[in-house]
């Protein structure tokens, strides 16, 4: 008797937890792009670039710029990844694409050269995440900014982006 009460606490208990994990992803991975106050504009910032050069917020004036922060470690950064360069490549000159990674530099560049990555790449440990905190995002990543031509946050998302956020943002903005 005294067993059969130990395995169904202990089933009881798994489930829980189980059900806590499956909300906790969802929450943290499903959260819809939002269109915040046109009144938050980019920040301005100086970051190192993965190849040793210094990367300035000043180089995204007159340009809709999509600014994503990401990790190597980052299971759903990872998944958006061929999207933000496709984007790149079908509307470069009118959209900068800039990556902002919170993570290890080697790691960073080892990720680059495996998947060749063709935008602007930063890294930023601690300067990243308080950038981040700026524009209201306690660290969930990926997390998504795009801003208009004249620096006016037009559009924000902390979870994987979709083709068609992405296509509906640039349609609007290009």
């Amino acid at each position: 008797m005294k067993i059969r009460v130990v395995v169904v606490a202990w089933a009881l208990g798994g489930i829980a937890a189980i059900a806590i994990g499956f909300f906790t992803a969802h929450w943290l991975t499903s959260r819809g792009p939002t269109s915040p106050p046109s009144t938050i504009t980019l920040l301005p910032f100086s970051l190192p670039s993965s190849d040793d050069n210094t990367f300035s917020s000043e180089q995204l004036s007159g340009r809709v710029a999509l600014i994503n922060f990401w990790a190597t470690w980052c299971f759903p950064c990872r998944t958006e990844i061929p999207l933000l360069m496709a984007a790149h490549t079908l509307h470069g000159p009118s959209l900068a694409v800039v990556g902002i990674a919170i993570d290890d530099p080697q790691a960073v560049r080892r990720f680059e050269d495996e998947v060749g990555l063709n935008y602007a790449s930063l890294i930023a440990k601690t300067q990243g995440l308080s950038l981040m905190a700026d524009y209201g995002n306690p660290g969930h990543l990926p997390f998504t900014l795009v801003f208009d031509r004249q620096g006016r946050l037009r559009y924000q998302k902390t979870g994987e982006l979709t083709a068609s956020d992405l296509d509906r943002w640039l349609t609007d903005l290009l």
